[in-house]
């Protein structure tokens, strides 16, 4: 081999070695972003309590506060701890997000993944009941109150609706599982007039026509991130369903969109408002249904 040619291949490897560099340190940024990020979903944020008492709405009789995920600023969220909590602080309802087990028991948890709330991993609609039970929550507010605390079931939530008066707000996840939405009719309608009557929530339109079906009577929300002209044509479709919107996002209270939303009589919501004053802006637009991490009566 010639110099010219051993120089050449010298090149050859410097180019590789400086590409397989790049890409190293390109894949570490990937993992290392994805890692923070993954810790920051994991974090418990620790709430401030606020009471509408001590506000300039202490008076309106019209809003109804709804307690996210349950009282989770006293609890771990989608608990039956912070569900009591929230009965007990006087929520005119309680939020809560279900999955269907592998063998088709319903479950509240936010992320069909157990990995951020219990100290096993697995994805509740491929796991049994039984196997769920094995498994503790391990994260959120309070958590060093509730040693052993394990899944709650729908049926275990509505029991505490019912205990105290509650309004159940029921969020159903995903569009699959529908074919077995009168599962959770028969888990309602066991209770008779001792629950007051389950509202239904969900960013799919799908899951709502179908609970429509089961249920004629029943307030629901066509859950969305920004209102649009599509969002009202859909609410108005399903029947007796108002709209529950991102009341953080500043694109919401643009172009009139929400008094174009009640002008077409819808009732509107409002997710998730840990601010008095946005709170205020809200119920001044007349939003009535708030849905709060920590701000009580």
């Amino acid at each position: 081999m010639s110099d010219a040619q051993k120089k050449k291949w010298s090149k050859k490897k410097k180019v590789i070695v400086i590409v397989l560099c790049v890409l190293l340190a390109f894949i570490i940024a990937i993992v290392g972003a994805g890692v923070g990020a993954l810790n920051w979903y994991c974090k418990t944020t620790p709430y401030e309590v606020v009471s509408v008492a001590d506000t300039n709405m202490a008076d309106n009789e019209n809003i109804k506060m709804i307690a996210h995920r349950g009282f989770r600023a006293m609890a771990p969220e989608n608990t039956l701890p912070a569900f009591e909590k929230a009965g007990e602080s006087g929520y005119w309802g309680a939020e809560c997000d279900i999955y269907r087990t592998k063998d088709g028991v319903w479950v509240v948890q936010h992320d069909v993944n157990t990995y951020r709330m219990m100290d096993k991993t697995a994805n509740i609609e491929k796991v049994t009941y039984d196997e769920l039970k094995t498994y503790v929550t391990d994260n959120g507010n309070m958590i060093g109150a509730y040693p052993n605390l394990g899944i709650c079931t729908l049926d275990e939530y509505l029991d505490a609706c019912a205990k105290y008066s509650m309004v159940p707000v029921i969020e159903l996840k995903g569009k699959n599982n529908t074919e077995h939405y009168d599962e959770i009719a028969k888990s309602v309608n066991k209770y008779g007039t001792s629950l007051k009557a389950p509202v239904f929530i969900s960013f799919h339109e799908e899951n709502l026509m179908k609970l429509r079906e089961l249920f004629p009577e029943n307030d629901m929300f066509y859950l969305v991130n920004e209102i649009e002209d599509e969002s009202i044509d859909i609410a108005k479709e399903i029947g007796n369903c108002g709209i529950d919107f991102d009341g953080n996002k500043e694109k919401n209270y643009e172009d009139n969109i929400i008094e174009k939303c009640q002008q077409a009589g819808l009732e509107m919501g409002a997710w998730t408002i840990d601010d008095p004053a946005v709170m205020e802006k809200l119920v001044d637009l007349g939003v009535n249904y708030i849905t709060t991490n920590c701000i009580t009566y």
